[in-house]
Formats: structure tokens, sequence, C-alpha cells
């Protein structure tokens, strides 16, 4: 799917998903800010993408060492595994900020699932595995080192800083979501671009509540790898153990079925879903209004 309905297609669904959870409005807007920037996340694999693009030769940069890592494009970051190491990373940053070892222990349960799920579609059986995540196999295991480093990057900084590194973390956490989510709007000039920075100063300084942060990322990837499932290409769940593309793939990227059938649906169901939440409000202010107009 192409960008821009990647990010729809977060925020539409997770505003769908809130309305039986009762969330208040300061975590739905979060929610779905956050999920619209994760649905865009897993293509930062492809040194050309949306979010690759945020902040010029920086996230160029480090798209393309996520891509050397994951094995190119539509292959780790758009796995079981990929959900896993991610979640393990989002839910940290956020345990450290918050100093709360449930979201701790969430997240490791959340990477543990996916690494047991990525394991059953690695060794279901199949007519092909597929083409091969890397050149050479020792390519694979300098990327396990490597995600092994970063990993033990960030935890030491959790361990050595504590709650000053959790600010850290959840910040650049922020910044590249909100810039995934803005950047497909095609805004012109640079405020696209340097509008994540003060937004997510502004929420950190006023210790708005970000409980909500996680889920929202992990649930936002989720939907991405789900909506590349239907296209063409599929998605290696089963990665690494299986090259494995799965998926209906009932359309291509970019064709008429997404832009004239599935982009305006989402459009549809995030405006319904908006009316749901929003709707309660507008008429409570409705009803005290008109009480105030008869008492007078």
């Amino acid at each position: 799917m192409m960008g821009r309905t990647h990010a729809l297609s977060g925020a539409a669904l997770f505003t769908a998903g809130a309305i039986p959870l009762h969330l208040p409005p300061d975590q739905i807007v979060i929610g779905a800010v956050a999920c619209a920037g994760a649905a865009v996340l897993p293509d930062i694999d492809h040194h050309g993408s949306h979010v690759a693009r945020t902040f010029g030769p920086l996230t160029r940069g480090f798209a393309w060492v996520v891509g050397k890592v994951a094995g190119g494009h539509r292959n780790g970051t758009h796995s079981a595994l990929g959900v896993g190491l991610l979640a393990a990373v989002v839910f940290f940053s956020c345990a450290v900020y918050t100093q709360d070892e449930e979201t701790l222990l969430t997240g490791l349960a959340i990477t543990g699932a996916m690494l047991l799920f990525g394991l059953f579609f690695g060794l279901l059986p199949s007519k092909g595995r597929g083409r091969a995540a890397y050149r050479k196999p020792w390519h694979g295991f300098l990327a396990i080192m490597a995600c092994a480093l970063g990993a033990a990057g960030v935890g030491y900084t959790g361990y050595r800083w504590g709650e000053d590194a959790g600010v850290v973390l959840v910040g650049a956490v922020l910044i590249l979501v909100l810039a995934a989510a803005i950047r497909p709007l095609n805004i012109k000039g640079i405020w696209d671009d340097l509008s994540p920075i003060p937004i997510t100063v502004a929420l950190l300084w006023f210790g708005v509540d970000l409980s909500v942060l996680p889920y929202a990322i992990v649930v936002g990837v989720v939907i991405h790898i789900l909506g590349d499932m239907v296209t063409r290409g599929g998605c290696p769940l089963g990665w690494p153990w299986s090259q494995t593309m799965f998926g209906p793939k009932w359309f291509r990227t970019g064709d008429r079925t997404e832009t004239r059938v599935v982009f305006p649906a989402l459009l549809l169901v995030l405006a319904v879903s908006t009316g749901v939440h929003v709707g309660p409000y507008v008429i409570d202010r409705a009803e005290t209004a008109q009480e105030a107009v008869n008492g007078t």
C-alpha cells in the first residue's frame, strides 16, 4: 500500500477500535496519531519511503542501515519477529520513562508471543521458501549482532540514566512516529518535518499521559503488515526462518482498488468512528447550553 493509505488505516482502525474501550479524548487523539505514524514505520527499511525522507540524510542513512539489517524491503520489518523487536524497544522505553514494571512485562509478553508466532509461520510447509533474506549466510549473523548491540545499548541507557534516559527514548520514538504520520500529508515547506519536535517537547514538558503510546505503535505496525499482505507482494511473517510471502494478495499497490475502494472506505470508517467519539460530548454541551438558556 501507499504511505497515505497506511497512515489513514492506522488512524481509522485505531479510532474505530477504541470505541468499546471508552478512552479519554486525549488518549484517543494521541493513540490515533501514533498509530497512523506507526502504520507507515515499517517502510523505514526503504530509503525512498515517506518516513525515510523525513529528516533528510539523517533518516535516509538510518533507513539504509535498517534495510541492510532487515535484509531489504519487506523483510525483517514486515515480519512477526520485527513486530516483537519493535515492541520490546517501545515498551522498554515507555517503562523506563514511567518507571512502570507492568509496561515492561507487557512488552516482554508481546515480544515472546511474536517470536512464537514467527516461528510457527517460519516452520509451515510451503511450496517454496522464497528468495534469501541475505546474499551471504554471515550477513544474517551480522544483522543479529547489530540487533543485539542495539538492544544492549538501549538497555544500558535505561539502566544507567533511568528516567532521564526514558525521556530521551520516548522523545525519539514520539518524534519518529509523529513525523511518519505527518509526512504523507505532503505539506509544502519544512513545517511537516519540523513540527514533530515542538509537539514532542510540549507533550513531555507538560507530562501528558502517554500510556497508550506503546500499544498504539505496535497496533499500527501490525496494521501496516496486514495492509501489505492484501497487496500482491505479501509479507514474510516467518522471517528469517522462511521467506514465504503470506497474504491474500488481492491487488497491486496504488491501483484502482486501493485508491477508489480501500482509501474511501477507510475515510468513511475514520469519519464515522470520530463521530461516535465526539457525538456524546457535542450532545452534552448542547444540553448544558439549553439548560442554561432555559434557566435564564
